[in-house]
């Protein structure tokens, strides 16, 4: 009776061992791009049609992402698989338009992740997948490595490119209930008054009485 007790135990270490083998611990983080008066509101973040992550309210950002990569969210994953899509909607107060986009990350590109945690390696480098959102309709990923030991050169990071910068589709969506968002924004300066032309009609509700 006990030998098949046995052979289950051992079953279950080796299921539970080749499950870890595929999860890696590792963040997130998320900026917008674009310039300074580009700021967004990202709804939704999904990572491989299986979790999402908060984000919310996004400054304009850089223009320029050759060097820095955006920033403005970032948060733990912990152990879950390598990115293989990550879809996003969010809605640009510029525009007063929402956008939906879904990066699709190359084999290749997963395999180089696992290179660099072997590279890189988690005792000493911090992991995470960056996603750069803009205002205008784009989206583009990429993964960065960033050294945390007190001896490592000060600054030390690393990063390459997941995807290329997409455009976005032009999703489905009402604009009024940014409304007093957009209105702070405007007033804070981060995008122009102009905008206040693109709001819809308010609604007045002692007519609908």
């Amino acid at each position: 009776m006990l030998k098949p007790v046995i052979w289950i135990s051992l079953l279950l270490i080796v299921i539970s061992a080749c499950e870890a083998s595929d999860t890696y611990d590792y963040g997130f983080s998320t900026g917008s791009y674009g310039g300074t008066d580009w700021p967004i509101w990202v709804e939704k973040l999904v990572f491989n049609e299986s979790w999402g992550v908060p984000v919310g309210n996004l400054s304009g950002g850089r223009k320029d992402t050759s060097d820095h990569l955006p920033s403005g969210r970032s948060a733990g994953m912990g152990w879950v698989p390598l990115p293989h899509t990550i879809r996003a909607r969010w809605f640009s107060y510029r525009t007063q338009t929402f956008y939906e986009a879904t990066l699709e990350i190359p084999e290749e590109k997963r395999a180089q992740i696992q290179q660099w945690f072997k590279q890189y390696p988690r005792k000493g480098y911090a992991h995470n997948v960056v996603t750069g959102i803009s205002g205008e309709g784009t989206m583009q990923a990429w993964w960065l490595t960033v050294c945390v030991n007190f001896g490592c050169p000060e600054y030390e990071s690393h990063s390459f490119e997941l995807t290329p910068r997409i455009p976005a589709t032009v999703a489905e969506g009402d604009p009024s209930q940014y409304r007093e968002q957009t209105k702070g924004e405007i007033k804070d300066g981060t995008i122009p008054p102009e905008v206040l032309d693109l709001l819809p009609p308010e609604t007045d509700s002692s007519a609908l009485k």
